[in-house]
């Protein structure tokens, strides 16, 4: 049963969609002077909201570091806002391509990139604003109309958005569209030029399945568990931090972050004294900390909580927690980082994206034995080592597939405006960020703008004995 709110949800999106199909067909190609002032309004926008943005996200998570949300929320899109728009005549510039000078004469063949049209965007709960505003950069680069549904997850952040969006563009450019779970399941069956998802993999096969009928393209960022290859020599303080720095980000509620390290079994304990030495000596009681954004809600904490409960319970000698105990009580959902040491096959931190602040550690013998365990995952967002040798950095680099790969880092690959995001296999499909983000959201017209001085009656039938003697120069003789 459909909820009255939803209801009247689902009507205003349709109305809002009728909108911005109207207007697409009346003006179809924006110029490029018109989608720059389009993208120039972004930065603006986030600034004079930023203190908003911030209380929005520490009221929908409990407590969210205000800095954290100044650097990824704000600062982030701000910027790939502003490189959309200074790339912009570049990308837009017409790709030509050779033709057969015999043949065509003078004539012009080239790639046009024209607008889609309208473009949905359901963007995840873990950076609402940023899987919000970063890709409507690249949908109004490419000329799009565009509207969003903000996860049910994020409501403060999902109003703050909304009034944003409707203070800076008009109603059929940009909308946002806030709902529940109704509205974001009938979201997904409207007849969309493009749509794009961002979140887990059981949901991105629900709106890839609505999308399909109506034979709706769809990039899906989906996640997955990236694996963190280290090698002996590089196990030191300088890449625990690296490491560490990329996997407390959000407190790992982050679909790029790192899900698992595979250590060699001889630098265990040195490893995992790195790991106590950085929490202690930079965070102090990690649950507690400042740095340490909450887990988002009950239902995210009750299934870390599963996670780590059954791994005591198979063999608790394999679990440390740095920090103090897990808390549900008050406004916040805290937990200290867990190491699960060489989880149990099966288990439900070994199957599962951990999604937390859940660190499993898998050691290996033979750097081959790394590179199986990644092959027989499935593909993820990330794959990243930390290695000083070039040998084995390009062997794992050559031997595995993953949409995005770091060396000496994790994570870093998501955050440049200027190299393209996204997945492989389960973890995804599709680009957005820069010009393979302007491309994705994209028509590519392939054209042909015939001369004078073109020769074609050999293509055209009744094929005659000018099509044979083509055919044989064109062949060698083979062919005619």
């Amino acid at each position: 049963m459909i909820s009255a709110q939803d209801q009247q949800a689902i009507a205003h999106l349709e109305e809002t969609f009728a909108l911005q199909k109207a207007a697409y067909l009346k003006a179809p190609c924006p110029s490029l002077k018109e989608r720059e002032e389009l993208l120039m309004r972004i930065p603006a926008m986030l600034m004079s909201n930023a203190k908003r943005i911030a209380q929005a996200m520490n009221s929908d998570y409990g407590y969210h570091p205000e800095l954290t949300t100044y650097m990824f929320d704000v600062a982030n899109v701000a910027g790939r806002a502003q490189f959309a728009a200074s790339s912009l005549k570049e990308w837009m510039a017409r790709d030509y391509r050779p033709l057969e000078p015999s043949l065509y004469g003078s004539s012009k063949a080239y790639i046009e990139n024209q607008p889609k049209g309208v473009i949905g965007n359901m963007p995840a709960w873990n950076f609402p604003v940023d899987l919000s505003i970063g890709p409507l950069c690249e949908m109004l680069a490419a000329g799009n109309r565009v509207i969003i549904k903000p996860s049910e997850q994020t409501p403060a952040v999902g109003e703050v958005l909304a009034e944003m969006i409707a203070a800076t563009f008009d109603r059929d450019r940009v909308s946002i569209e806030n709902g529940g779970v109704d509205l974001a399941r009938h979201f997904s069956t409207l007849h969309w030029d493009h749509l794009l998802y961002t979140g887990n993999t059981a949901i991105g096969r629900e709106v890839m399945l609505k999308a399909a009928e109506n034979l709706v393209p769809v990039t899906l960022e989906l996640g997955g568990k990236n694996p963190t290859v280290f090698t002996p020599e590089a196990i030191n303080a300088k890449t625990i931090n690296q490491m560490m720095g990329a996997k407390l980000t959000k407190n790992g509620q982050l679909c790029i972050t790192v899900d698992h390290c595979l250590v060699p079994s001889q630098s265990l304990d040195q490893f995992v004294a790195l790991v106590r030495e950085y929490v202690e000596a930079k965070l102090g009681d990690y649950t507690s900390s400042d740095f340490n954004c909450a887990v988002i809600n009950q239902r995210q904490f009750d299934r870390l909580q599963r996670y780590v409960d059954e791994a005591k319970t198979i063999d608790s000698r394999r679990v440390i927690e740095l920090g103090s105990p897990a808390s549900a009580a008050g406004d916040s959902c805290t937990m200290p980082l867990t190491l699960v040491i060489n989880p149990a096959a099966g288990s439900l931190i070994e199957r599962n994206e951990a999604f937390g602040p859940i660190l499993s550690i898998i050691t290996y013998d033979h750097f081959d034995e790394a590179i199986a365990h990644i092959q027989a995952g499935e593909r993820p967002l990330g794959i990243y080592i930390f290695s000083e040798q070039p040998e084995l950095v390009e062997k794992l680099r050559l031997m595995t597939s993953s949409g995005g790969f770091c060396v000496n880092a994790a994570s870093l690959q998501g955050a440049q405006e200027n190299l393209g995001f996204g997945g492989v296999g389960k973890s995804g499909m599709g680009r957005h960020h820069g010009l393979e983000g302007f491309r994705e959201f994209s028509n590519p017209r392939g054209c042909i703008e015939l001369t004078g001085d073109a020769n074609t009656d050999p293509l055209l039938p009744p094929h005659d004995e000018l099509s044979r003697e083509f055919l044989k120069a064109a062949t060698g003789g083979l062919l005619g």
